[in-house]
Order: C-alpha cells, then structure tokens, then sequence
C-alpha cells in the first residue's frame, strides 16, 4: 500500500494531525538554522508553539467525540467539551507566558531560550488547516465524489429525537 493510499484512507481526523506535524516538522527543519547564528530560542519556541498547538488539536476532537457520543448523557459530554475547552485555553495562555518570559525576562529577542514570536507562530498552521480541509471536503462533497456531509436519518427516526 503506497504512502497516497494510506493517507486517503484515514480519517479527517487523522489527516489534520498528519498534516500539522508535517507543518511542524517542516518549520523545525527550517528553523535549524537559528543554532547558527546564536539564536536557538526560534527552534524551541516553534517545537513549543506546534506541540501546544498539536495537542488542542487533539483536545478538540476528543471533545467533539464526547460530546456527539450517543451514550445518553449529554450533560458529561458537554462537561468533558467544556473542561477541554478550558484546558486549550490554559495550553495556549501558559505558551505564550513562558515563551514571553523566556524571551524577555530570562534572554533577550536576538538570544533567548525560547522565542515568543516563533511560539505564536506554531499557533497558527491549525487554522489554515482545518479551514483548508474543510473547504476541500465541503467541495467535495457538493461534486457527490465524497462522504456525504450529515449522515441520512435511519427509518422510524421521528424530527424531534
């Protein structure tokens, strides 16, 4: 099976995560550069902004997962949503603190630890992505070529349920 193939077989799910590390890993190449001239803060603070951003990722489809689970409870799916939700927040504000202390307070923007520009910077990838796979789906899926968009009502399925 060809690396296309497998691609094309997972999930949307898995294809934004395979594509923000890809995105991430990208960035990390690029930014080897900053050893070279003294400045290894961009390197780590893009390796802390695309982890950060790698794992709200995954907070907010586990949380989608929970909260459209039909288990009944939809109260504990929307607590679980909401405590994930609360969490990303946290991960993306502690970034930002951290990135901006070890810039400013423990290094200075041309020789820090950790820069808090390339931390913001690791922020943004999951944006264009999820905005860009989902343009693509959503034109797929009005050719017919795709998954259709909501999943037909089962028979006997009343409006209201």
């Amino acid at each position: 099976m060809s690396l296309a193939q497998r691609f094309s077989s997972l999930s949307e799910e898995k294809k934004n995560l395979f594509i923000l590390g890809a995105i991430a890993l990208l960035g990390a190449l690029v930014l080897v550069f900053s050893f070279f001239i003294d400045n290894p803060g961009l390197f780590y603070g893009w390796l802390l902004g695309s982890a950060i951003e790698i794992l709200c990722y995954v907070t907010i489809f586990l949380g989608a997962r929970f909260l459209l689970s039909g288990d009944g409870e939809a109260t504990k799916g929307g607590l679980v949503g909401a405590l994930f939700g609360t969490f990303r927040l946290l991960f993306y504000a502690g970034g930002l603190v951290l990135g901006g202390f070890a810039t400013f307070v423990w290094g200075t923007p041309s020789h820090g630890y950790c820069n808090v520009f390339t931390v913001f910077a690791g922020y943004l990838p999951l944006l264009f992505v999820l905005l860009v796979t989902t343009y693509l789906g959503t034109r797929k899926s009005k050719k017919g070529d795709g998954k259709p968009v909501e999943e037909e009502k089962k028979e006997g399925e009343s409006e209201n349920a």
